[in-house]
């Protein structure tokens, strides 16, 4: 077989792979994937890495004009403790510069290669790391740690949660954000049976309740958010997106948070 192993959930990729992946589902057998005729995954494997390394570099590349990069920027806090940052999921390295720019020193880990080598030639630390396994640091390395966009592409996510945690100095920091979705706008969706927009590539549908009690089980508690979304109306009323093309965002309190907010950007220290 060309190049490795991929499972793929969505038809909409064209993906090239070049190391194994695992899921503990039946073969499956998909076509019209970039250099590959056929796509098969074992019965015996049991666990799945992360996302496919490619399909996602475009979201993932080098880039600090997301949305969940602006709001997320506004509570990353200042070097602080021993000054290293470890970045998990870090794509091409956008939430990297950022860090380094604020004076951290920034170590990534990824599960592509592509993008581990993109972070090298940057000049940073990074290495190519199954995010459902292990993490090969040692406890207490890090000061803070980056998981922007990750926690829903991984099987595992609670696993990534502990190994954070592990990492973690006593008065760490973890800068948070992930998908809500039990946002109005889903929930929507959901009674017009329609399937998410990100089925395929999100392995796991966080709602608030769950992750603060999976972050509390790590050993984490939130003490910040920046947390954003979309409010009903609100572009129709002000023709902003007529004239724009784009939805205007709003930060959303945490009373209000599980309901409208679009994407969760918390801040969450080590529990004392």
């Amino acid at each position: 077989m060309p190049e490795g192993w991929l499972l793929v959930m969505s038809g909409s990729f064209r993906v090239r792979v070049n190391i194994p992946y695992h899921f503990p589902f039946d073969p499956v057998l998909m076509k019209n994937i970039h250099d590959i005729d056929r796509i098969e995954v074992p019965r015996a494997m049991d666990t799945m890495p992360a996302v496919p390394p490619d399909c996602l570099n475009a979201e993932r590349g080098f880039q600090t004009d997301q949305r969940w990069h602006r709001f997320a920027f506004a509570i990353l806090p200042p070097p602080f403790g021993n000054r290293k940052l470890l970045d998990v999921g870090c794509g091409g390295g956008g939430v990297a510069a950022h860090g380094a720019g604020l004076g951290w020193h920034v170590t990534g880990v990824d599960i592509s290669m592509k993008n581990v080598e993109g972070m090298r030639r940057r000049g940073f630390d990074a290495e190519m790391v199954d995010l459902n396994g292990d993490f090969p640091f040692e406890p207490g390395l890090f000061s803070c740690v980056t998981f922007i966009e990750v926690a829903e592409h991984l099987v595992r996510a609670e696993h990534a949660f502990q190994e954070i945690s592990r990492v973690l100095t006593p008065e760490g920091k973890v800068l948070f954000t992930t998908p809500n979705n039990a946002s109005y706008r889903r929930r929507l969706k959901a009674l017009k049976g329609r399937a998410p927009d990100d089925e395929g590539y999100h392995f796991r549908f966080w709602v608030k309740e769950q992750l603060e009690r999976k972050w509390e089980e790590a050993g984490l508690r939130l003490i910040a958010a920046a947390s954003y979304g979309y409010l009903p109306f609100v572009d129709t009323l002000t023709l902003h997106k007529t004239r724009t093309g784009k939805r205007q965002v709003f930060p959303i309190g945490k009373r209000w948070e599980s309901l409208f907010a679009d994407r969760f950007v918390w801040l969450l220290s080590k529990t004392p």
